[in-house]
């Protein structure tokens, strides 16, 4: 009976408990730590996993996107006290409907910059790969395109 109540006192810990490195989505990592510098180091894009870059094509990709996006963050922390403040918005006495429109065409202009910052990203990356690396992306990104 002991047993029983201890149990049952511990099932709302394992609810709160952060999961163990390697089950969360994503390889074990925070959200964030997917993009950009992770512990001093820029990581390559997994779309150039396969391709056998040289090392001079891996430094030139890991300069170009640092100096494209820096760390990463910097949108993706405008981007969330954006939505912070659209959502303290909708929770208060002052909503107003033409703010909220205001915020959600910002939100969706800055969605737009960022996804033309990426595709410009990833042109530039593609124009460093050799022809024969650009033939076996485009073949890997193929199977992928339904």
């Amino acid at each position: 009976m002991k047993k029983l109540v201890l149990v049952l006192g511990l099932l709302p810990l394992t609810a709160i408990a952060e999961p163990l490195h390697g089950e969360r989505h994503g390889g074990g990592k925070p959200p964030m730590h997917r993009f950009g510098e992770t512990d001093g180091e820029q990581h390559l894009p997994r779309f150039l996993k396969n391709l056998d870059l040289s090392e001079k094509q891996e430094a030139d990709i890991k300069n170009l996107m640092k100096s494209r996006f820096g760390d990463g963050k910097a949108g993706f922390k405008d981007e969330h006290s954006l939505r912070a403040e659209l959502h303290a918005l909708s929770f208060s006495a002052d909503y107003n409907e033409e703010k909220a429109k205001a915020l959600r065409e910002k939100s969706a202009a800055m969605h737009q910059q960022m996804a033309l910052e990426k595709s410009k990203l990833d042109h530039d990356v593609f124009m460093l790969l050799t022809d024969a690396q650009q033939e076996k992306l485009q073949a890997e990104i193929g199977k992928f395109e339904h």
